[in-house]
């Protein structure tokens, strides 16, 4: 006790000014972090980078951790001695995503995509009887809205689809098509050179080929060589795209992408109205909803049906 008194009486005027600048600027931290608020957690990573015991550093090393597969104990460790905040923000950026898709899929203005992939889990314990586990395959999803001024009664056709479907058996299908039907979807109506839109495209794929891959002295006319016209383009529109979680299902087998199917849906707020009772769900019995794979998605979902 003497000693801590003679050594606080010791203290050095510049010591002691120190130490008065160190309690007013936690004070005023303290300050500034009741003024934020601990409910919005957005943009939480910019807004530790304020504080002046921290600063970028702490969310590089949290991304580092969390990358690396860190275990979640060593993690959540760290951010209590405010060396990383990836944590709390990936947290934050979880309950954002999940109220957009939810937000995305209710609206029915959005298609979902899906696919397969392997993860190759590493073990720290070596043992034989899980030596060959650690693949684990899983199913990635994404979620985008529709665009170019889709509505949702231009949705709403689904009875009209299944009394086509060859997969109803009371079905009166239409006709099949071929490739011939595709050359009267537009008129071939002579231009100004007197070739139709068709001879007009087969003389700029000519030109294209003949500038592109003959000899070098037909590259000098590549400046004169331009795009052909369009007929009912379809505008270019930057569409944003949103990630589901990652799904620990196979989708290799019917049930698997059933299964895919419905995850998806529940990801986008929509479930059976027999089990959930959600005012804000709507129904989408009438309505078609739009889903993208590879080929063998394709013959999945067909033999489901």
């Amino acid at each position: 006790m003497i000693v801590n008194k003679v050594s606080h009486c010791c203290k050095t005027q510049k010591e002691t000014a120190d130490d008065v600048i160190m309690e007013n600027s936690n004070s005023d931290e303290e300050a500034y972090w009741e003024e934020i608020g601990e409910g919005d957690l957005e943009g939480f990573i910019m807004i530790r980078s304020t504080n002046q015991c921290s600063n970028t550093l702490q969310s590089l090393l949290g991304m580092f951790l969390q990358s690396m597969h860190t275990l979640q104990k060593v993690i959540e460790t760290l951010e209590q001695i405010c060396i990383s905040v990836i944590h709390a923000a990936t947290q934050s950026l979880a309950v954002q995503t999940h109220q957009h898709l939810r937000s995305l899929g209710q609206s029915l203005l959005t298609t979902y995509a899906y696919e397969n992939f392997d993860v190759d889990l590493k073990t720290h314990e070596h043992k034989i009887e899980n030596s060959m586990e650690s693949l684990k395959h899983l199913t990635s999803g994404l979620m985008f809205p529709l665009q170019h001024d889709i509505s949702k009664e231009e949705l709403r056709c689904s009875e009209e689809l299944w009394k086509m479907s060859p997969f109803n058996t009371r079905a009166e299908p239409p006709p099949k098509k071929g490739w011939a039907d595709l050359l009267v979807l537009h008129v071939n109506t002579p231009g100004d050179s007197g070739l139709g839109c068709h001879d007009r495209f087969n003389s700029w794929k000519f030109l294209l080929d003949l500038v592109s891959y003959c000899p070098p002295y037909f590259s000098q006319f590549c400046d004169k060589l331009h795009e052909p016209k369009a007929i009912e383009a379809i505008p270019i529109t930057k569409m944003p795209i949103i990630a589901t979680s990652a799904m620990d299902i196979s989708n290799s087998t019917v049930i698997g992408n059933i299964q895919s199917i419905v995850n998806l849906l529940e990801q986008g707020g929509i479930r059976d109205p027999a089990v959930i009772d959600d005012p804000d769900m709507p129904d989408i019995s009438e309505y078609v909803v739009l889903f993208h794979g590879d080929l063998e998605t394709g013959e999945c979902l067909q033999s489901a049906c």
